[in-house]
Parts: structure tokens; C-alpha cells; sequence
């Protein structure tokens, strides 16, 4: 796992070792195991490295193939390293020790652009071609790892981290009102290639860029999506249970390599459980053991939530002494003792307002870094697709023409069963209809009354969704809503967050439900497998039975709500009472003239967010209504 960055000058002026080293040192607050910078004519790379898998130990990037006149830079884990072997001709043993940008090079030199359409696994990555005058630029597919980049006339600058773009002199700062404002009705609703900052943008998942020196020029390319057409067809049922079981298998297998420890966040459900035996199953044979991580309590005393006891725990406990676990990891305390802190410390690292960001995983990083884990396991998105029955499973009816059985089936409102016969341009217009009628609503008139939100705004708000075709086509079929569930942008909004903040604890988040061959093989899987059966997940729970115990095999609910010590009646107020005191202290300032916003934040319990918010405009965003 690493952080990267980089400059390429136009007009042939040289990159200078200060400008370099003006980006490390901005990026470079975990602080890093080592740090390296490289510059050529106008062109100039860096990188921060956290060491984490074997061959990272004796990995040293920016990497130069001087016959080549290729220089290239990369956070990347490769995870089909097996059969890039064959495909790159990698055969000595001294070969398959290569680091994976070395890989990723070799890809490039004989695949060009197309390189990518070759790998697996989580990256972004840079590469300088001399001769080409050109940066090659690409994101994985899911959006795990940054990518950010800004360019003007003078200059194109990419990095892990805004912070290192923000640092240049010359940049464009001009603040993004849309997502500004978005930021104070629904957060996490941002254009996939947007960040607070209007000039400074954020590479989407599956896409490539390049750019021209020379002509001045970026170039987008969008190189993958999953397929929602194609339906596997196997002999038998069984070999759709044992398919699945061997992808998911692959995907944390691969994800489990690391020269350091391994844990595994852990909350009790089929997900998490599920990766915690998998994850022992091949750990063990190489006298090794996952660490598992549950913000959630002690272990030993029942946690209470409003008079209901928290039964989570009691199911972590079947899966620790399942898989004999000998360091599982309770936690029932915050990591800041003033909210303040959380929220100034936020912040900091997303470099002001960001889409997505879940504070009690940051609780988990910290203790997983008081171990020196520097892998941990994630049960999300398994909700997003392959673990999840999910809603609009009846549009598969609709998609068969079984229209009475489409119209009979599931507990949904009337109106969300006739929505699909709109077409996307005619549910534009009524989500543009429910926007002018959302600005009488009072929740939007008080909030404005607080925030002076120009009209525009607030009529525009949501649009961001429909840059994503497959927001557009979710209701074509049952396939086209599920591949919406896993690609919508908030579900690599959280898994890139994830990973910025994973920097400063030094851990790294992997996420095997993410793994595109899983994901595929799931939905390319025959749709009734999906739903049927008494319980939910039935193909999932007969796929994985053998890596969970009973208790949880079984186990039809889930509390579903980690690091419940944040959310119990006493720590709310506590909470509160610091954070309305910072909103009280706001509106002694004439700009924000409305107090009866407090009570809306109070009610909404979204304080926070709006902390946040506030003490970020308070510095950064001057007359931020007009």
C-alpha cells in the first residue's frame, strides 16, 4: 500500500527536484517506511510506500526501465499474478518475486493502454513514457485505491491525496458549490469525478487517463463494467455452490498476502464471519492466525441499546471459538475524547468536505495499528450484491413478462413497482418535479434559512446520479439493479475512503466481497438462486456452510449497527451538548442567522455532519451563498 504523485510540465519545462519534494512533504503525515522521488526532462514522480505485502519489502518506486523510457509509480496489490505469469512470459523464480508495479509495467510494454483490461485487484498507477511524451494513468475497477488530478495550461499534477495537488503553487482552488451545497442535503450523493474543489478531480473507478504533454490534452477511458447480460448455465446446482465458493475463497485468499499480520473487522453477520473462516482455513497452514477486530463491546457484558440487548456479540463469539481465534479485539471506547478532534481530524485527511466517511472504522484502524496489522478484512459490499436478496428482486418477473406476478410480489409501495415503466427521461423530469416541490419543504426552507442556498443549487441536487448509466438502466432488469447496487458511486465513495484513512493508522482495507470475479460469477448466476428459499441468501449460506458455524449459518437478523457505544443515550448527549455548543458559538456570527437550525440538527442527528461542514467554511469558503 502506498500514496503516489506526480507533475508533468508542458512547454518542455523542466520538473524540479523542490516541486517534488514540495508534494512529499505535504503527503507524507503518516509518515512513511520510505520515500522516493524521480524526475525526467518535464516530468517528475513520487511515491510514499507503506510496506505491507512480501515483495513490497524490497520494492523502490518511482521505477525507471531506462531502454524503455518508461517510469512508473503505483499503490497497487495485483491479485492475478498466477496468470500474468503466462501472459508476460514471467517464468524464473526470481520473476515471480517482481513487485506488482514491476508487473504492471511489463503489462504496459506489451499491452499499451490496454493493460489494464489485464488486471485484478486494487490500483491506481502512473506511467511517464518518454518517448510518447505522455502520463498513463488508470484506477482499478471498484474504485479501492485514489486518484486525483488537476491541469491547467502550464501544467497536468496527480496524487493519492488532494493535499498534494493543493500545495502547488498556480492551483485553482475555486471552491464546488453543487458539492457544497449536496454536502449539506444528502452528503454522499457526489458525481463520481467531483471533489469540493471545482478544478481538482477525482478519476473514476475503470477508467483510464492520459495526457498529452505536448498538445495540452487529457483523454478519459472508460474500460470496464460488469456484465448484466450474461447467464451462466451449468450442469447442476451444485456447481453454481461450489463456483461461488471457490471465487470467494480466491478472493480473500489473495487478499491474505502480507508479510505482516492479517485481522478481520468483525461484526458477527455472514459476511465478516464468513471471511474470518476463510481467511483461518489458509492461514493456519502456514502457522499463521487472522486478528479480529468488533467495535462493538468487551466480549464479555451484553451491550444495551435503547432497553434492547445487542445480540452481535453473542454471534462473534461462536465464530471466534469456531475458528479458534486467540487474539480477538473488543472495543468499546472512542478514540477522541472531544468530538472536536474526530471531526478536525476528518477533516485533515480528506482535505476538507469528502462523499463518505464511516468515523467508527477509524476507532478499528487505530487498534489494528497498535498491533502492527497492516491488512484488514472487510465485509463490505457484500450487502451491495453477492450476499444480499436486496429490493426490485421482482423486476426479474417483469423482465419474464410475468406481469400479475411482478405486481403481487414483495412488500414495496405501488409507486415503486410502476416506476420502471417511465423510462429514464420521464423519471428525470419528476425527479426534477420533486426537487422545485423539496424547496418548500421545511426542512429545506430552515436549512436555507441558516445556509443561504442559492436556487440553482437546491434545484439541481440529485443530478449528479444521472452522470451513471447504470443508474439510468436499473430498472432494465434484475441484473441491471444489482450491478447498480455494487457500482453506484457511493460504494466506491466508502471503500476509497477507506483506504486514504488506512494511510495514517498504516493499515491497509481489503475487500473481498468486491473482488470482480466474485461479483460476476454471482450475478451472471441464475436469478431465481438468488431469492429463493425461506430465508435470505440461501445460495450463500449453502455455498460457505462449511467456513461458519451453526449459530450464525443460520441467524435470520442482525442488530446491524457497529460500535454501538457511539450511538447509546448517554454519549449522544454528551456529544450533542459539545457539538450544539460549537453551533450556538457559529451563529453568534452574522452570516448564520437563523438559530432555529440548531433544533434541525438536533432532531435530524446529523450534528456532526454539519460541524463538520461549518468548521470547514468557516476558514475556507468566504461568502460561500452568493
Amino acid at each position: 500500500m502506498s500514496a503516489i504523485f506526480g507533475k508533468c510540465n508542458t512547454d518542455n519545462q523542466p520538473v524540479s527536484n523542490e516541486e517534488m519534494g514540495q508534494m512529499l512533504t505535504a503527503m507524507n503525515q503518516w509518515p512513511a517506511d520510505d520515500k522516493h522521488t524521480w524526475t525526467g526532462g518535464n516530468a517528475g514522480l513520487g511515491h510514499l510506500m507503506l510496506y505491507n505485502t512480501p515483495e513490497s519489502l524490497a520494492e523502490r518506486l518511482p521505477l525507471c526501465d531506462s531502454l524503455a523510457q518508461l517510469t512508473i509509480t503505483a499503490d497497487a496489490r495485483i491479485d492475478n499474478r498466477d496468470e500474468l505469469y503466462a501472459l508476460l512470459s514471467i517464468n524464473t523464480p526470481a520473476g515471480k518475486l517482481a513487485p506488482d508495479s514491476s508487473i504492471i509495467l511489463l503489462a504496459y510494454k506489451k499491452y499499451g493502454a490496454d493493460c489494464v483490461k489485464y488486471l485484478i485487484g486494487d490500483f491506481a498507477f502512473a506511467i511517464w513514457d518518454e518517448r510518447e511524451q505522455q502520463l498513463f494513468c488508470a484506477r482499478d475497477q471498484m474504485g479501492v485505491k485514489p486518484f486525483f488530478y488537476y491541469h491547467n495550461d502550464k501544467f497536468f499534477a496527480f496524487a493519492s491525496e488532494k493535499k498534494g495537488l493543493l500545495c502547488l503553487p498556480g492551483v485553482d482552488k475555486a471552491i464546488n458549490k453543487q458539492y457544497f451545497y449536496n454536502h449539506l442535503f444528502v452528503s454522499p450523493l457526489q458525481a463520481p469525478d467531483t471533489t469540493i474543489y471545482l478544478h481538482i478531480h477525482r478519476l473514476p473507478p475503470a477508467h483510464t487517463l492520459t495526457y498529452h504533454a505536448p498538445r495540452k490534452k487529457t483523454q478519459l477511458n472508460h474500460y470496464w463494467t460488469l456484465d448484466p447480460y450474461t447467464e451462466l448455465k451449468l450442469q447442476r446446482k451444485e456447481d453454481y455452490y461450489d463456483g461461488l465458493r471457490h471465487h470467494f475463497e480466491e478472493a480473500v485468499k489473495c487478499r491474505i498476502r502480507s508479510n505482516y499480520p492479517v485481522g478481520v473487522e468483525m461484526s458477527g453477520g455472514l459476511d465478516s464471519s464468513a471471511i474470518t473462516g476463510v481467511a483461518t482455513h489458509f492461514l493456519k497452514p502456514e502457522g499463521r492466525q487472522a486478528v479480529t477486530f468488533s467495535a462493538i463491546g468487551d466480549g464479555t457484558t451484553p451491550t444495551v441499546i435503547n432497553g434492547k440487548k445487542v445480540e452481535d456479540e453473542r454471534y462473534m463469539k461462536e465464530v471466534i471459538q469456531f475458528n479458534e481465534i486467540e487474539q480477538a479485539v473488543f472495543i468499546n471506547k472512542e478514540l477522541w475524547a472531544n468530538p472536536l478532534d474526530e471531526v478536525d481530524f476528518i477533516l485533515k485527511v480528506n482535505d476538507g468536505l469528502e462523499a463518505y466517511t464511516q468515523a467508527y472504522l477509524l476507532i478499528i484502524k487505530n487498534e489494528a495499528m497498535q498491533r502492527n496489522v497492516r491488512t484488514l478484512l472487510s465485509g463490505f459490499p457484500g450487502d451491495e450484491m453477492v450476499t444480499y436478496r436486496g429490493l426490485y428482486y421482482f423486476l426479474d418477473y417483469l423482465d419474464n413478462k410475468q406481469y400479475l406476478k411482478y405486481f403481487l410480489s414483495g412488500k414495496e409501495a405501488p409507486f415503486k413497482k410502476i416506476k420502471p415503466f417511465f423510462g429514464p427521461r420521464a423519471e428525470f423530469f419528476f425527479h426534477k418535479i420533486r426537487n422545485i416541490l423539496s424547496m418548500y419543504n421545511a426542512d429545506i426552507k430552515m436549512a436555507s434559512g441558516f445556509f443561504p442556498v442559492p436556487l440553482i443549487y437546491r434545484y439541481n441536487k440529485g443530478d449528479m446520479a444521472w452522470k451513471d448509466i447504470t443508474y439510468r438502466e436499473r430498472y432494465k432488469s434484475y441484473r441491471h439493479w444489482q450491478q447498480y447496487r455494487l457500482q453506484k458511486t457511493m460504494v466506491a465513495m466508502r471503500m476509497e475512503n477507506e483506504t486514504r484513512f488506512g494511510l495514517y493508522f498504516k493499515t491497509e482495507p481489503r475487500f473481498p466481497m468486491a473482488d470482480i470475479r466474485l461479483t460476476q460469477f454471482y450475478l451472471s448466476m441464475p436469478n431465481e438462486m438468488k431469492y429463493e428459499g425461506d430465508m435470505q441468501r440461501s445460495a450463500w449460506r449453502t455455498a460457505i456452510g462449511k467456513y461458519l458455524p451453526d449459530a450464525v449459518l443460520n441467524r435470520a437478523t442482525k442488530f446491524g449497527q457497529l460500535a454501538p457505544f457511539r450511538n447509546n443515550p448517554e454519549t449522544v448527549q454528551t456529544r450533542h451538548i459539545v457539538l450544539l455548543g460549537m453551533l450556538h458559538t457559529l451563529t453568534n456570527n452574522p452570516q448564520y442567522k437563523n438559530d432555529r437550525i440548531i433544533k434541525l440538527f438536533e432532531q435530524k442527528r446529523k450534528i456532526t455532519t454539519y460541524i463538520e461542514l461549518l468548521r470547514w467554511a468557516e476558514n475556507n469558503f468566504d461568502n460561500y451563498g452568493k
